[in-house]
């Protein structure tokens, strides 16, 4: 037995055990209240239907049957993992650009305002 279906033994142990304990209190109360034990064993029928077939039930069922996730699931997850691939490429030329961004600003400020065109002889409001 593999390590990951260890559990579906003691899963059918627990459901039997629910099933029986349910089953005793269901004839106790039968035993007890003889015919107006039939609504109880009404509810109790409609309870478990409602559970097998609730999400919980449908996930339960799915889980014993090996049966692995929705296509379409693994499709998005593929999606995401390219779209995460291509963000971190966009991060690593966002870098880039910071970095030649922040060269390029050292550089202008280590000029000489007099090199810079229209730089300290410039007059104001940009006349010659």
């Amino acid at each position: 037995m593999s390590n990951d279906k260890e559990w579906i033994g003691s899963a059918f142990v627990g459901l039997g055990l629910a099933g029986m304990a349910l089953f005793g209190a269901l004839a106790a109360a039968s035993a007890t209240l003889g015919p107006a034990a039939i609504p109880i064993w009404a509810l109790a029928v409609v309870l478990v239907v409602v559970m097998v077939r609730s999400p919980i039930g449908k996930a339960f069922a799915q889980r014993l049957g090996g049966t692995d996730a929705d296509s379409s699931v693994l499709a998005e997850i593929d999606d995401l993992r390219e779209r995460m691939a291509e963000l971190e490429s966009h991060q690593g030329r966002m870098l880039e650009l910071e970095e030649r961004v922040d060269f390029t600003e050292r550089i202008l400020a280590r000029t000489e305002p007099s090199r810079v065109p229209g730089g300290a002889e410039a007059a104001p409001g940009g006349a010659p």
